[in-house]
């Protein structure tokens, strides 16, 4: 099992995402994987994430958007997050994106990306962890909250 904080690391996080627009968000949030070591190819993991529309849902009364690619442009699972203090509005969901996770993922690990982001919908369906996440004041908090919710699971 590969936990959360080997696949996003506090480098990858930014907590004030700029962007207002779907399309926007998510390539702000990978943007953060330039320069990651496990990243072979940035322009082919971009292609494989954009290549559909990046998936939302809605939890507790916060957007979340979980855009993934299937690519071998990485050598292992890895992530990127984005949290919005303004929210994006996705089209067709009521509540504003407030957390943006990017993920690449090689074909030998799909069911730990599967696993992971399960843990990440279960936390934000917990009012508290949901909140802590909204509230962490750096990276590293960010990251950590995500280790412990997935340990609690």
């Amino acid at each position: 099992m590969t936990p959360i904080g080997d696949v996003l690391q506090p480098d990858n996080v930014t907590l004030a995402l700029a962007a207002s627009d779907p399309a926007g968000a998510v390539e702000e949030v990978l943007a953060r994987l330039e320069g990651d070591e496990r990243v072979k190819d940035l322009a082919r993991l971009r292609e494989a994430v954009l290549q559909e529309a990046a998936p939302a849902i809605s939890e507790n009364g916060c957007g979340i958007c979980i855009a993934h690619g299937r690519t071998e442009s990485v050598t292992s699972l890895v992530m990127a997050a984005g949290r919005s203090n303004e929210g994006v509005r996705f089209p067709g969901l009521a509540d504003p994106v407030m957390l943006v996770f990017v993920a690449g993922i090689p074909s030998a690990f799909t069911s730990e990306y599967l696993r992971i982001v399960g843990a990440i919908v279960r936390m934000c369906r917990d009012r508290r962890q949901l909140r802590s996440l909204l509230l962490a004041k750096n990276a590293e908090r960010f990251v950590t909250l995500l280790g412990s919710g997935e340990v609690k699971l």
